[in-house]
């Protein structure tokens, strides 16, 4: 089976091998929530300027949309939305937001929020860089049988690195 870690500085990848992730991670693990397409959540950013939402379906499409608020001005942005599950948590300067998506029992997307100006501005790409260098990987002729993300962080005192780690067993193609 396939795991390693990574640490992602938000442009620039780096990888790095190891299991220190309490270390790398700082001693306090962030607050976290967990989401799910029926329920109604919400977060506060440590500084409490921002809020991030999930609010459960009103309708029969089955997903919960997502928002982040300015709770000084009370205006949000819908960010997208949860068919299954995830999980979402804020860098400790509250400048970065981080929301994992498990829209499949066998594949997580991870989306990074900038908080840093007047609107919640989505790091685009991160997840569409990540998935090539885990998949280099993989042995030829093999597959991954899922990819997710088990373990992820804001680096300590660096919100502009994230360190995960990659569970991506693989089997070989019939």
């Amino acid at each position: 089976m396939f795991r390693t870690r990574f640490l992602f500085a938000l442009i620039p990848l780096l990888y790095v091998a190891g299991s220190a992730c309490s270390v790398e991670c700082g001693s306090t693990p962030a607050k976290e929530v967990n989401l799910d397409q029926w329920s109604t959540r919400s977060l506060l950013s440590p500084d409490q300027r921002w809020k991030f939402l999930s609010v459960g379906p009103h309708s029969t499409e089955k997903k919960a949309p997502l928002y982040i608020q300015n709770t000084e001005t009370s205006k949000k942005w819908l960010i997208g939305w949860i068919e299954r599950n995830g999980t979402v948590f804020w860098s400790g300067d509250s400048k970065s937001l981080f929301l994992r998506d498990e829209y499949a029992a066998d594949d997580t997307k991870i989306r990074v929020f900038d908080l840093t100006g007047p609107a919640p501005r989505e790091l685009k790409g991160l997840d569409d860089t990540i998935r090539p260098v885990i998949l280099t990987h993989i042995p030829l002729n093999h597959s991954t049988l899922w990819l997710k993300y088990p373990h992820v962080c804001f680096a300590a005192n660096d919100s502009s690195t994230i360190v995960l780690d990659a569970d991506a067993p693989f089997a070989p193609d019939k």
